[in-house]
Parts: structure tokens; C-alpha cells; sequence
């Protein structure tokens, strides 16, 4: 009896050694892991070279960091968001994007000029990460892109102050993303009154085991190994376009699609955006520049109308079920709700308002497909798309003179 408990102590020190020399390992090359195992752990984005406390309050990517991304038929965070398998990827032929983040995390040139005639602002679609070619590139000679991935107007305007505002530019671009730009801005106001940052926020209520990527690898294998096919689960879905076109949608972003006027203009995160919008056009009218909101709609704003009606009523009832998702049943009658308060809000504070909706809906119109199919973002078309009709706004409003 005593050999046996020996040797079991024995065996659980070798365990316990073993894991540890394995945990110090995978900690020294943290930034190499993948990205499925690490990117969900408290430490990842520091780790990563992510400033998340910095003097304007908005988080920064890595500065200097040379990015290189392989797109393949497999890239897209649907993927991941929905219950679509790589099985179903469609053609792509793969291609490489490469880019050096400039010394904020952006991607610009450097050095920055001291005096810029335009600016960009926006979330993920402005940063374009999987892009050779963003939509704003060649818009001017001098200019500066603050694209920041997962942030709300609330945010960005932290980006305005910091970098477009000292340097007087003549136009700014707001790249309004209506996926969940107004949900990001209430998200951030939330963590400022708590009086917490983003390092706060990414490190609250976490416990020694959640910063371990050896319990992470293990619960991972677990959660790959044991997940059961989604219940219910209905993507791809196939788009009455010529030629048809398969369709997912992010579910968090279509309870917007479903709200009424008046209760998106008297929620909290409309007032908090709206005041956010109001103050950077104020500020740029001191000096006579221009404000121009540029509305981009979600991926199901586009397409939602190109699904037959059982197709439609699927989506209701399966997203319906979680609580969080009410008033799916409304989208045929909002659909363009939260597009015509945005324009209303530009005429009230008098900035420009340049709606993408027309031009995409004519490119899909006549058989293009501005989406990468597991994503919710544009492909390259979708960028050349937003690209040709913002240089027809500039020109037709002679905004870039």
C-alpha cells in the first residue's frame, strides 16, 4: 500500500513539474501560439504589444509591428461566430497582405506630416487588416488613418483629439460601422464609469487559472473534442442574387435591424454617439473644416431582403431564442432605421452624410459580392466599392478641394 501511494505521489510531482516547465515554455513563446488557443486569455493583447492604457484613453495596436496575414478560403470570423464549417468555405484564391504599423498602431506612413488635409476615422472596416488595398488609400496625398479594430465613436473620438484635431485637416472622415459602432460606444462609456480602462477590463474577475496557457490549451482540446453541432443551426443560407449568393450574419448585430425609430433615438447608446458626433463636428467648425459621416451598413441590411421568406422566418425564430435578440419579427419594417437617424442626425448638426447602402446595393444588383462569404466585413470589391463612391461624393460636393 505504501509502494502505491509513493509512486502515485511520485507520478503527480512528475505531473506537477512537467506542467510547470511546459507552462514556462508556452509563456516564452506566448506571441507565437495560435491565435484560436491565446486570443480569449486576459494577457493576450499586452502580450501581444497592445497599449491599452495610453494618455488619450483609446488602445493602441502594436507600434512598429510588421503584420503579414495569409487570406485563404478559410479566413472570416464567422467562422467562429457562427456554426458555418470550413467545409463550406467558398473559392478564394489566397493572397498576402502585408503592412508596418506605424508608431501608434495604425496604418500610415511614416513620418507623419505636421499638417494633413483629411482624416479617417473608423472601427475595423477603416483598419482593413485583411486588405491589400483599404478603401481610403489614394483618397489624398496628405492625409491619416485611424482605424482601430473594436472601437465605438465614443473611442474614436479619443483619436480625434489626440492625432486628427491639433493637426487642422480639412475634411474628417467618420467611417460609421451600423454592425455595433453604437453598441462599442455604450461598452466604453460602461467601463469609464466604472472608472476602469481597457488593461482593467481585459484583466476583471479573472482568477491565476484563466492567465495559464497550459489550462487554456487543455480547455480548448476540451471544448473542440465535445462541442456538439449548434442546434438549429441554418448557415449558410443562399441569397436570391444572380448568381446566388451564400449568406451568414452575425447574430449580435440584427437586434438593431429591429428597432423602431423612436426607441433607437431615445436609447443610450444613440444619445452617447450622438453627442460624441456633435462635439468632433463642433470642433472642426472653429477652424472651417468639414465633417463628413460616412454611413456603412451591416452585412444584413444589404442582403435581408434577398432571402425568401422562409429563409427570413428561420433566422427570426432561431436567433429569437436568446433574450437578448427581441424584435427580430420588425426587420422588413426597420430595416432602414437606424441608416435614416444617422443621416437625420448629420442634417441636424449640419455635417455632410455620404450613405454606402445605394452603392452596394447596385453592385450586389448587378451580381458582385462586395463580402468575404465568413465575414462580416467587405472583400477587395467591397473596399473599391466604398473607395469609387467616396471619391464621387468628394468630387460632386467638392469636399476634397
Amino acid at each position: 500500500m505504501r509502494d502505491a501511494l509513493s509512486i502515485l505521489l511520485k507520478a503527480l510531482l512528475l505531473l506537477l513539474f512537467t506542467s510547470l516547465l511546459l507552462e514556462i515554455v508556452l509563456q516564452l513563446v506566448f506571441p507565437h501560439l495560435p491565435m484560436a488557443i491565446i486570443k480569449w486569455m486576459p494577457q493576450y493583447q499586452e502580450r501581444l504589444g497592445h497599449r491599452l492604457v495610453t494618455e488619450h484613453g483609446a488602445r493602441e495596436f502594436p507600434a512598429g509591428q510588421a503584420v503579414e496575414y495569409e487570406v485563404s478560403p478559410l479566413s472570416g470570423d464567422l467562422y467562429d461566430l457562427t456554426c458555418i464549417k470550413p467545409t463550406d468555405a467558398q473559392p478564394l484564391e489566397p493572397y498576402h497582405v502585408s503592412f508596418t504599423r506605424d508608431q501608434h498602431g495604425f496604418r500610415n506612413d511614416e513620418p507623419w506630416p505636421d499638417d494633413v488635409d483629411l482624416v479617417v476615422i473608423g472601427d475595423s472596416f477603416t483598419a482593413a487588416e485583411l486588405i491589400q488595398r483599404p478603401f481610403w488609400q489614394g483618397i489624398s496625398e496628405s492625409m491619416l488613418s485611424l482605424g482601430a479594430p473594436g472601437t465605438g465613436t465614443l473611442e474614436q473620438q479619443r483619436l480625434f483629439d489626440a492625432f486628427a484635431l491639433p493637426r487642422q485637416p480639412e475634411l474628417v472622415i467618420l467611417a460609421f460601422f451600423a454592425g455595433n459602432d453604437l453598441k462599442d460606444t455604450a461598452r466604453f462609456a460602461e467601463m469609464l464609469r466604472a472608472g476602469m480602462n481597457r488593461h482593467d477590463l481585459a484583466h476583471s474577475g479573472k482568477s491565476p487559472l484563466d492567465y495559464s496557457v497550459v489550462f487554456r490549451l487543455f480547455q480548448f482540446l476540451s471544448e473542440t473534442t465535445t462541442a456538439e453541432p449548434e442546434a438549429g443551426c441554418h448557415y449558410p443560407m443562399m441569397a436570391r442574387t444572380d448568381p446566388p449568393t451564400p449568406l451568414a450574419f452575425y447574430r449580435k448585430f440584427l437586434p438593431l435591424l429591429g428597432m423602431d425609430k423612436q426607441s433607437l433615438r431615445n436609447s443610450e447608446q444613440f444619445q452617447l454617439t450622438k453627442t460624441s458626433i456633435s462635439e468632433m463636428a463642433a470642433a472642426l467648425q472653429e477652424f472651417d473644416a468639414e465633417f463628413l459621416l460616412m454611413y456603412i451598413p451591416q452585412k444584413a441590411e444589404l442582403y435581408w431582403n434577398y432571402l425568401d421568406d422562409e429563409s427570413k422566418q428561420t433566422i427570426i425564430d432561431v436567433e429569437s431564442r436568446d433574450r437578448q435578440l427581441s424584435g427580430l419579427q420588425d426587420i422588413d419594417m426597420n430595416l432602414s432605421v437606424q441608416r435614416d437617424t444617422m443621416r437625420d442626425l448629420a442634417e441636424e448638426i449640419g455635417a455632410s452624410f455620404l450613405d454606402l447602402t445605394p452603392s452596394f446595393a447596385q453592385a450586389i444588383r448587378s451580381g458582385q459580392s462586395p463580402y468575404f462569404f465568413a465575414d462580416t466585413h467587405w472583400n477587395q470589391v467591397g473596399h473599391d466599392i466604398a473607395r469609387n463612391a467616396l471619391l464621387d461624393f468628394l468630387n460632386q460636393s467638392n469636399l476634397n478641394e
